[in-house]
């Protein structure tokens, strides 16, 4: 409504006018801060939402669909080593009795078990020295496959990602080559990252060399065994000679990763195993 009329003489009409032109400037701007604010809040916020669709942040673009449940929560996706890819490596470089070897190859393990690499020392009672046995051989392609490495690289495309109740956040090939594959799979639920490398650095015959490894943690509660048997497991179908990784071949690591699934709070790290309905037999104390 229009401000009430008043008449002012004298000395002050000058300063009652320059009031009432402030009041009235007061007023405008007022209506124009709410008009403002309407429109971002109203039209143009929805607007803004209907051309901005939701990402789940850090995602790979295959993610089971149960990912978008923790897209919010905290990621501890680690650092990749700096010295991935095909490199020059040495083994046997403290033991007594194996001379060292030097060789293009992939990374080796650093003890813990969360980790396999066909890269190691040549003798088990050297590998243990720093931790469990992580050393797994090279996986070999049949003789009639013409071209190894291209269906190496398809079967590990299509692994599917939550299978075994793993990697449920998906994977990205981050690199590819004729002779090499890094990949990254993420984890479910905390968004861990392992990187797993496939290289064919010294022909066909002597193999292809595998290494898949966690960022974090200790343990990797079998992840990574389950992850490489799976996609050995697609190429054993087409001939290849791939050894399982088991409990009989990786003692010392199944033990650790049995002992993370007893221990933790989270049930899910259980699936799919013996321990889902029992737990381990411990010791009594005292």
């Amino acid at each position: 409504s229009a401000p009430t009329a008043f008449v002012c003489s004298g000395p002050f009409a000058s300063a009652s006018t320059m009031i009432v032109r402030l009041l009235l400037l007061l007023v405008v701007s007022c209506e124009a801060v709410r008009s403002t604010r309407r429109a971002v809040i109203g039209g143009g916020a929805a607007a803004a939402v209907a051309s901005s669709p939701i990402r789940r942040a850090g995602a790979f673009d295959n993610a089971i669909p149960e990912y978008a449940s923790y897209v919010d929560k905290a990621k501890r996706r680690g650092t990749p080593p700096k010295d991935l890819g095909v490199l020059k490596r040495t083994i046997n470089e403290q033991s007594i009795d194996a001379d060292p070897v030097t060789f293009s190859g992939l990374r080796g393990c650093d003890g813990k078990p969360n980790c396999f690499s066909t890269t190691g020392d040549s003798l088990l009672e050297d590998r243990i020295l720093t931790g469990v046995d992580t050393l797994i051989s090279p996986w070999r392609p049949p003789a009639d496959d013409p071209a190894p490495f291209k269906t190496l690289a398809s079967a590990v495309k299509e692994y599917k990602p939550g299978q075994s109740f793993i990697d449920g956040g998906g994977f990205a090939v981050v690199k590819e080559t004729d002779s090499y594959l890094y990949v990254q799979f993420e984890a479910l639920k905390k968004g861990y990252i392992d990187d797993v490398e496939f290289a064919m650095a010294g022909g066909r015959e002597q193999g292809i060399q595998v290494r898949s490894s966690s960022r974090v943690g200790q343990t990797d509660f079998g992840v990574n065994a389950i992850r490489l048997n799976a996609i050995a497991a697609s190429l054993r179908a087409k001939g290849w000679a791939i050894d399982e990784i088991t409990p009989k071949t990786h003692q010392d690591y199944f033990y650790a990763a049995d002992d993370a699934r007893d221990q933790t709070f989270d049930k899910d790290r259980r699936k799919g195993t013996e321990m889902e309905n029992g737990r381990m037999d411990r010791p009594a104390i005292g």
